[in-house]
């Protein structure tokens, strides 16, 4: 009901340009948190299939004339397959060499994009990216193109892919995730197969990151290679380190606190980053699981009522 209220109430435009950035960015943290929270993995490559997801609905839209609502899908599954592909051999090497490829893959999406001039645009990007209409029997052709039409769409896609996420962990799928993160030798010790519920973790994470990567392409309608950068992993990174990377309400405050907390710091002005940086080290050390797990320590926190939620993975 909230968030179903927060444009009426919002002070300008900007803000809620700022709330629908807050969604998208809200999608790729929850991704992230599936491999780093409930698998246990760091991955550094988030942004790569961000990008895929983005440029892959962005072509089919503005080349092929696909209707957002077929290249939206399609987007995220060549994302989670390029996932597969990057997943199959980086998950049979250990300790941080999974995060070393992950991050080499990200450079290399970049690299790909920007030479591919014929297909991508090169560094000129893809411009004129449709923003998704909807067409209904005997009514108006519905058009997204405002700030507060797309928020709802947005708003739409993250109530799914909440309800994605913690149907997943309350599956055995999930639990078997989580108990890899928990102990792997043990895990596999009962018969889980590490290797295939890494994948399929992975293919999962990797499929949101894409339709999240293809909402943003939609939003902006402007899109360039510096999608790949490392700018947008560390960016979902901190969200969900910040938040609580093993919840799934942590990766939403910290998609929060990332996108809205610098704006509302700009009256320190030229100081806005470092105070914002500030409060990022002091949550950090004294909030070692995160916000959102610290929060749910409240007595009236509504996680603490009746039995434990999926919310935390099992954690």
């Amino acid at each position: 009901m909230i968030a179903c209220m927060a444009p009426l109430v919002v002070p300008s435009g900007y803000f809620l340009h700022l709330l629908v950035l807050f969604l998208i960015f809200g999608t790729l943290a929850l991704s992230l948190s599936i491999i780093v929270g409930f698998l246990g993995e760091l991955t550094l490559g988030q942004a790569g299939f961000f990008a895929v997801g983005a440029y892959a609905s962005a072509l089919l839209s503005v080349d092929q004339n696909w209707p957002f609502w077929f290249s939206l899908p399609v987007a995220g599954l060549i994302s989670g397959l390029t996932g597969i592909l990057v997943g199959i051999p980086s998950f049979r090497l250990q300790g941080p060499y999974f995060a070393i490829v992950t991050l080499g893959f990200s450079q290399i999406i970049g690299l790909v994009i920007t030479n591919s001039t014929s297909i991508t645009r090169g560094p000129m990007g893809i411009s004129r990216i449709p923003a998704p209409t909807l067409d209904l029997p005997m009514l108006p052709t519905i058009r997204f193109s405002t700030e507060l039409s797309y928020y709802y769409l947005a708003l739409a896609l993250l109530l799914v892919t909440v309800y994605v996420v913690r149907r997943l962990l309350a599956s055995r799928t999930g639990h078997a995730i989580v108990a890899i993160r928990e102990n792997a030798a043990l895990a596999q010790s009962v018969g889980i197969d590490l290797y295939r519920y890494k994948i399929t973790a992975f293919f999962i994470s990797t499929f949101i990151a894409g339709i999240a990567g293809a909402m943003y392409a939609h939003y902006v309608r402007v899109i360039t290679p510096h999608l790949a950068d490392v700018y947008y992993t560390s960016s979902a990174l901190i969200m969900v380190v910040v938040g609580g990377a093993a919840t799934i309400s942590g990766a939403l405050i910290g998609a929060f606190i990332f996108t809205i907390v610098p704006e509302i710091l700009r009256f320190v002005e030229d100081a806005r980053l470092l105070v914002f940086g500030v409060i990022l080290i002091l949550s950090i050390h004294y909030m070692p699981k995160g916000i959102g797990p610290a929060l749910a320590q409240l007595p009236s926190w509504p996680s603490r009522r009746g039995r434990p939620s999926s919310d935390e993975g099992g954690k």
